[in-house]
C-alpha cells in the first residue's frame, strides 16, 4: 500500500500521505505513514459497508498501532527533553480515551455500531492529520531548533500555542 518511493504522494482515501507531512524525523515519519496506512484502511472498510469481521480487523490494528506509536513518539520527546512533553501527552490521551471508548464499545446512549463506526473513521483520520500538523511539527522544529521564517513563537516558546485535540 505504501509506494517506495517516500517522495511520492501516497494516496490513502481521503487520508492522504504527502511529503507537507514530513517533519525530518526520521522514525516519526515512518511511522506516520504506516499509521494513516492503517487509518485509511479502516476507514474504508467502514466507508464501502465491508463485512463486520473486516471492519474489526482493521480497526484493531489500528488501535494497535495507535498505542505503539504513542509510547515510540514520547519515549523520543523524553529522551530529548522536549519542554512540552506533558501537553503532547495529554493530547495522545484524549485521543486515546475516544479511540478506546469506540473501539470496545464503552460509547453510551442509543448508538448503533455502524454509527460507532462511522464516527470513529471519521475522527481518526481529522485528529491524526490536525496533530502531525501541529504538535508533532512544533516537537520536531523544538528538536532540530528550527522554526519557519516569520512563524510567531509564544512568549514560552511554543510554535503553537492552544493546540486543540
Amino acid at each position: 500500500m505504501i509506494d517506495s518511493k517516500k517522495t511520492d504522494t501516497v494516496d490513502y482515501g481521503r487520508l492522504v500521505w504527502s511529503d507537507d507531512l514530513l517533519l525530518g524525523v526520521g522514525a516519526i515519519d515512518e511511522q506516520h505513514r504506516e499509521w494513516i496506512g492503517l487509518v485509511q484502511a479502516f476507514e474504508r472498510a467502514v466507508c464501502e459497508g465491508r463485512p463486520d469481521e473486516e471492519m474489526r480487523r482493521t480497526l484493531a490494528a489500528a488501535v494497535a498501532y495507535t498505542e505503539s506509536h504513542f509510547a515510540d513518539e514520547q519515549r523520543v520527546m523524553e529522551e530529548s527533553g522536549y519542554p512540552f512533553l506533558d501537553d503532547h501527552i495529554g493530547q495522545h490521551q484524549l485521543a486515546w480515551d475516544r479511540v478506546h471508548a469506540f473501539a470496545s464499545g464503552e460509547v453510551t446512549g442509543d448508538v448503533t455500531d455502524d454509527e460507532m463506526r462511522r464516527s470513529l473513521a471519521e475522527f481518526l483520520p481529522q485528529w491524526l492529520m490536525l496533530h502531525i500538523n501541529t504538535a508533532d511539527r512544533q516537537f520536531a522544529r523544538w528538536l532540530k531548533g528550527t522554526a519557519a521564517p516569520g512563524t510567531p513563537a509564544g512568549p514560552d516558546g511554543r510554535v503553537f500555542g492552544d493546540i486543540p485535540v
